[in-house]
């Protein structure tokens, strides 16, 4: 089944450097400065940055306490690729 849009298998928010980072399903990692995708997110304090839920079928996080949305596709269009799909699935394998 074709899904309309890019879906992530995880995500992960470090609130010292306000940054997220998001793994597709082919493996690809990639990473964005929080501030570059919404300036509510940039003002929010760190402590409720890692307070997030998936939207949908894990097709973009939703901020609660500030009400904001950021979709997978807007990441990977804002985002640096980190990791190509095998060299990102090996890595997670020797975890």
């Amino acid at each position: 089944m074709n899904k309309p849009f890019l879906c992530a298998t995880a995500a992960r928010i470090d609130p010292a450097s306000r940054a997220i980072e998001i793994t597709l399903e082919n493996g690809d990692v990639y990473q964005c400065s929080l501030s570059t995708l919404s300036e509510r997110l940039q003002l929010m304090h760190s402590s409720l940055l890692t307070e997030w839920e998936w939207i949908g079928p894990q097709a973009g996080i939703h901020w609660p306490a500030v009400d904001e949305d950021v979709s997978v596709e807007y990441v990977v269009a804002n985002g640096v690729l980190r990791k190509q799909g095998a060299e990102a699935l090996v890595e997670i394998a020797d975890a």
